[in-house]
């Protein structure tokens, strides 16, 4: 059963109750109102008679023109029609029926009850088979005579009728009219739920860009409209995350693969090569050897680095330390300078830029920076690092005169295996790691990496990681001395 059908049946149970209730308590108390007032008239009546027959008149003398008859009739604005005088054994003295009279046999059972002290009420048929009922009044008299006064209940019925009927006719007309009402607001108010369903449906069946139409926030339905489109915009955002996770885990396998084969390949043939007959001459088996050795480097290597960006996409928790980011930038200038003397190299710094972070994994940041430098600029090109802190971030700055790169190539620098140059030779250009490994390590400590590059124009790589106390100061322009030497990790310009 549809939810409006139940909130209907409910609300109109419920007023029904109300109505039947109020219709019977507004019935009863008519009904009681009537028979006091019915009472009363015999009653003024009754005491009128008595006065008549104190006088010793007969009630036949009784007419409406009687003053104190019309006195009774005036006061509760009714007659009684019937009055009869009995003697104390229950025969008929004297009787007066002005407009029909009640049984016999209900007015002898009647008088068979009238006690001596108090007067009696009660019902009785008429003498027409109970056409007409009255409400007949007894009661004894100072010399034990009975006289008995009725009164036509006609009036009575017919207004308890009238109402009755007026009740029923309201109360299934209200009743109707609430249900058409109550069915339309339903129906208006429930609408909503009827399209959340609707897209339901559609997201079931794939449709995640489905939403429900905005609502008015003040009411249940609009907030649960809000509600359902934040909850239905997340759940897209985490099937398309999941979908681009997949998509990015099924690349980096493909690639993965693929940079794994040809190390793999190449030991493979070199071997092939040995077993049929380079170990008989001296120069085929050192080269041999030779090549095996260097694609067994690479391929570890490689491997080394997929397990690294593993780790980090698995969130374990780095070994956080506080660590001076102008010492390891020295370092890694250090380094590059061994490996190629004669390329100018600058270092610009205002001291101690204080992080905390994993020390091994921020020389790693700064050791593929500087080899992105060395391999993807031809030599003799000018390169600088700047390390300063800014806004509560320490940046570190490499910025290189070489070929640059276009908007697209920057866009996809740091994706894994990504490279600009599809023609570059593995065996110089590397894996397309370095630069994936330098984001991943830097989203680790907290902070961000960019690139900065025009065709032609060279490029500058910028990495910003929070600093424990923020300092209001720009990467400087004096340079420090280079420290400790690290060995410099492999690393890509375009991936």
């Amino acid at each position: 059963m549809l939810l409006r059908t139940r909130l209907t049946i409910a609300v109109l149970g419920l007023l029904a109750l109300g109505l039947v209730g109020m219709a019977v308590a507004t019935f009863e108390a008519t009904r009681d109102f009537a028979g006091e007032r019915a009472k009363r008239k015999l009653a003024q009546a009754g005491d009128a008679v008595v006065s008549l027959l104190a006088e010793e008149r007969p009630l036949g003398s009784l007419t409406l023109g009687d003053d104190r008859l019309m006195k009774a009739a005036v006061l509760d604005g009714g007659v009684p029609s019937f009055f009869q005088v009995r003697t104390a054994d229950g025969r008929v003295a004297d009787a007066l029926a002005l407009d029909g009279e009640p049984a016999a046999a209900d007015l002898a059972d009647l008088v068979r009850r009238i006690p001596a002290e108090a007067p009696v009420v009660g019902r009785v048929d008429g003498e027409r088979g109970g056409v007409e009922d009255w409400d007949i009044r007894g009661s004894r008299l100072a010399d034990g005579r009975i006289l008995i006064v009725g009164l036509r209940t006609a009036e009575f019925d017919d207004l308890v009728g009238r109402l009755a009927g007026v009740e029923t006719v309201v109360t299934l007309c209200v009743l109707g009219g609430i249900t058409l009402v109550a069915r339309r607001t339903l129906r208006r108010v429930m609408r909503p739920l009827d399209e959340i369903a609707v897209t339901a449906r559609a997201i079931g069946r794939g449709d995640l860009a489905q939403r429900v139409g905005e609502g008015d926030e003040r009411t249940e339905v609009g907030r649960l409209r809000l509600a359902l489109n934040e909850m239905l915009g997340q759940i897209e955002s985490a099937f398309r995350e999941r979908e681009a996770s997949e998509e990015r885990l099924r690349r980096f396998v493909a690639d993965a693969s693929h940079e794994l084969r040809t190390p793999i390949a190449s030991i493979r043939g070199y071997a092939e090569l040995f077993r049929r007959g380079a170990a008989s001459r001296p120069d085929d088996l050192a080269k041999a050897m030779d090549r095996i050795e260097s694609e067994g480097t690479r391929m570890g290597s490689l491997v080394e680095e997929m397990l690294l960006l593993a780790r980090l996409d698995e969130g374990r928790p780095l070994e956080m330390r506080p660590v001076d980011l102008a010492v390891l930038a020295a370092d890694a200038v250090a380094d590059a300078r061994a490996r190629e003397p004669d390329r100018p190299l600058t270092l610009e710094c205002d001291g101690e830029v204080p992080v905390l972070g994993d020390a091994p994994r921020l020389r790693q940041v700064l050791a593929n920076l500087m080899s992105n430098v060395l391999h993807h600029t031809p030599g003799g090109t000018p390169a600088v690092v700047r390390v300063g802190t800014t806004a509560g971030h320490a940046v570190i700055e490499v910025a290189d005169q070489g070929p640059g790169m276009t908007e697209e190539q920057s866009a996809h620098v740091f994706e894994r295996f990504f490279r600009a140059d599809s023609s570059r030779s593995r065996d110089h250009g590397g894996a397309g790691l370095g630069l994936s490994i330098v984001a991943a390590i830097t989203a680790a400590h907290g902070g961000t990496a960019s690139v900065t590059a025009r065709e032609g124009k060279g490029a500058t790589f910028s990495v910003r990681i929070p600093c424990p106390a923020p300092v209001s100061r720009a990467p400087g322009h004096a340079p420090a001395d280079p420290g400790e030497v690290l060995t410099p990790a492999r690393a890509d310009r375009h991936g």
